[in-house]
């Protein structure tokens, strides 16, 4: 792998936000941050042609955030009247959260997947979801001290409900409505359900969103409503999109790169490699649960550090594993999944 953005790479490394930067041809790069999170910012992409400006991720809506995207668009000699569209790759608030405020502010149209559903927000009562998350948890084996911490508040939820609904839809092989670019549309299901990333073939760039990153393997969670076997969709999108391994990779998060194929195989490897570390937890636990197989799994910073909305990722993401391995054959029952049919 290629890394091509050398200045966010060392900011990355660094732990700071990087710089606002011209990539070339009417298209920009415009760090928003992310508070409060591990992830710290979210690359916002730009795109000025003629009269038309594209924002694609305008990130989390925060004082902050808002002042680093109009400082971004002054850059692009443009402001947040100027925005006529706006698109988000995926349903989560570090990408679609300022896209409410920034289409009020500007008048400008908002594109989501074709299959990018509320299926976290779809509730009538905010406090009924919240104690059924709280049950979910429980059935999880999640120890009754944590389940709060683990389980999505009532405040949470109203906030995810907050999030804007799309004017447009896209899906595979629609063309994103910007003059001068031929953003193609590829749905990559798997980070969430209707999670979409967009190639323009003839500058050779791939805007990826969170489905492939540089670093960091994409978090891939079993959710309430959501993609009832999200890992396997995920695997199957990887599958989709590793032959343009010739193009620059634009993420949401982290920094630029060429090599597409080598980062696609080595997260399906990686993948593959936490699965076969649930099996073994599953040989060697008596009665195990969700909780008890992401305790012994190996994390990054360790299971022990890991707490709310890390500590939520945490288990949905094992709880994705467990869903695989269910609907691969694997025959253990571990309560609180979705009793999806096997594969054809």
């Amino acid at each position: 792998m290629e890394v091509t953005g050398i200045v966010q790479r060392q900011a990355w490394l660094n732990k700071v936000i990087p710089p606002v930067e011209f990539l070339g041809n009417g298209l920009w790069s415009v760090p928003v941050v992310f508070p409060r999170n591990p992830m710290r910012y979210t690359l916002a992409y730009v795109i000025v042609d003629g009269g038309d400006c594209l924002v694609i991720d305008p990130g989390f809506d925060s004082p902050q955030g808002r002042l680093d995207l109009k400082v971004g668009l002054r850059a692009a000699g443009v402001g947040i009247r100027d925005v006529s569209g706006i698109l988000a790759t995926h349903f989560h608030t570090d990408h679609l959260g300022m896209a409410g405020w920034l289409r009020r502010a500007s008048g400008a149209w908002l594109a989501l997947g074709k299959e990018e559903k509320r299926y976290i927000s779809a509730f009538e009562d905010p406090a009924e979801e919240s104690e059924a998350d709280r049950n979910r948890m429980r059935t999880w084996g999640v120890p009754e001290d944590r389940v709060g911490e683990a389980a999505m508040s009532v405040e949470d939820l109203l906030h995810m409900r907050r999030l804007a609904d799309p004017d447009l839809r896209v899906g595979n092989g629609d063309r994103v409505p910007i003059p001068g670019f031929e953003l193609a549309v590829i749905e990559t299901p798997g980070h969430t359900p209707g999670h979409i990333c967009l190639r323009e073939e003839s500058r050779e760039i791939f805007i990826s969103g969170d489905h492939v990153l540089p670093r960091i393997s994409p978090n891939v969670s079993l959710e309430i409503r959501g993609d009832a076997d999200p890992l396997r969709s995920c695997l199957e999108s990887l599958d989709r999109i590793e032959a343009d391994t010739h193009f620059e990779v634009l993420p949401a998060h982290e920094y630029r790169f060429r090599g597409l194929q080598d980062r696609v195989r080595q997260l399906k490897s990686l993948a593959l490699q936490r699965s076969e570390e649930v099996v073994r937890e599953l040989s060697a636990q008596r009665n195990p649960t969700v909780w008890t197989v992401a305790a012994k799994l190996s994390w990054s910073r360790g299971f022990e550090s890991l707490g709310n909305l890390q500590l939520r990722l945490a288990l949905s993401e094992t709880a994705a594993h467990l869903q695989y391995l269910r609907t691969s054959g694997h025959t253990h029952f571990i309560e609180g999944l979705p009793a999806a049919p096997l594969p054809a």
